[in-house]
């Protein structure tokens, strides 16, 4: 059989990042609770400073990578070990109304940079690049082709575009993906002894009155972050991330600001957006960045047949939302599946830490 195209599959999706985007980032800090102040360099000359010391200093302050919730110590520890050759920054935010690393990056490119110039000197690789998304037809400003010398690439195709980032650079060396929000809080880490105490937020949706993007301290609630933007409706959905791979809560007064918290999006929808049942169209089929199969799966789990679906590889789903963005029945397809997914990952991982 002859396999698919990956780079073929997902699908184009309307950006809506503006009027987000053009405006300058906000800060809305909790001033009662200031940033755990961690050891730092006494000068911002790098030349005499160690690896060790600038992976050190980002444990200490805690920086966890915004693109997957890992600690960048330990992404950096790694990359060092096993001597990338690259650092890759990624200010992709290639779903709808999410730009949250792209605003920091054009308003803090002096961090931008230096975190970069600490996260080459703490990994030894030799040359950089930032990774942003191509179709961002809305933009009302221009991105540039590099940013305090440090080139830019535009990655083109369907979404999840960042989920092909390697392929589409043709890079021949190894490399490490680093969030460039991470970065902005190493510099800050490194030269200024702060902690991260907060992350960047895209606050959207058609419920939000002065969308934008904020710096947020961290533990705040999202009733907090979107009364500060402001409703001009009651939200019948808010989404905690994307629009495509993001969580949809019910309490928005218990549900806190984490490092991983990329937007705070609020949605009014009407009754034609309820879910009816799989009609077997298969477009979810056609747009699976993993090739997978997930009306199948979906229909299995639905009906408790778990070994069934094994057989189709559920494990391999990423969770990025298309199947369901696509689904004519608005079903909770993506969510269903890799929800499955890291159910049978955690009962792996915890057999294997049972077994002598």
């Amino acid at each position: 059989m002859k396999l698919r195209n990956k780079a073929t599959h997902g699908i184009i999706l309307e950006q809506h990042k503006e009027p987000a985007l053009s405006r300058n980032i906000v800060q809305f800090l909790n001033n009662t609770a200031p940033a755990k102040e961690v050891e730092r360099l006494s000068s911002k000359r790098i030349e005499g400073v160690s690896a060790d010391k600038i992976i050190s200093i980002a444990q200490e302050a805690g920086i966890i990578d915004e693109r997957d919730g890992k600690p960048l110590n330990k992404k950096l520890y790694k990359a060092a070990k096993n001597k990338v050759q690259m650092v890759m920054v990624d200010a992709m935010d290639d779903q709808p109304y999410i730009s949250s690393q792209l605003g920091p990056l054009l308003g803090f490119k002096d961090e931008v940079k230096m975190g970069l110039e600490l996260a080459l000197k703490a990994t030894g690789a030799g040359s950089s690049q930032i990774a942003v998304y191509k179709n961002l037809s809305d933009l009302e400003i221009k991105i540039p082709n590099n940013i305090k010398g440090i080139k830019v690439t535009r990655i083109g195709g369907k979404y999840p575009a960042e989920l092909r980032l390697g392929h589409q650079l043709n890079v021949k060396v190894s490399y490490v993906i680093l969030g460039v929000c991470s970065l902005i809080h190493l510099y800050r880490a490194v030269y200024r002894g702060e902690s991260q105490s907060t992350c960047f937020v895209t606050v959207a949706g058609n419920c939000v009155g002065y969308p934008t993007n904020l710096e947020v301290s961290l533990g705040m609630t999202l009733t907090q972050v979107l009364e500060r933007c402001g409703l001009i409706a009651n939200p019948t959905r808010v989404v905690v991330g994307g629009p495509m791979t993001g969580i949809a809560v019910m309490d928005t007064d218990k549900t806190l600001i984490s490092p991983t918290t990329r937007g705070v999006l609020a949605f009014r929808e009407d009754e034609r957006d309820r879910h009816y049942n799989c009609i077997g169209c298969g477009r979810c089929i056609s747009v699976c960045p993993r090739m997978l199969n997930p009306m199948h799966i979906y229909r299995c789990l639905q009906r408790g047949r778990y070994t069934l679906a094994d057989l189709f590889d559920p494990e391999k789903c990423i969770g990025c939302g298309t199947c369901s963005y696509i689904c004519p029945s608005k079903l909770p397809v993506s969510v269903t599946i890799h929800t499955y997914a890291q159910k049978k990952e955690a009962e792996v991982t915890e057999l294997e830490t049972d077994t002598p």
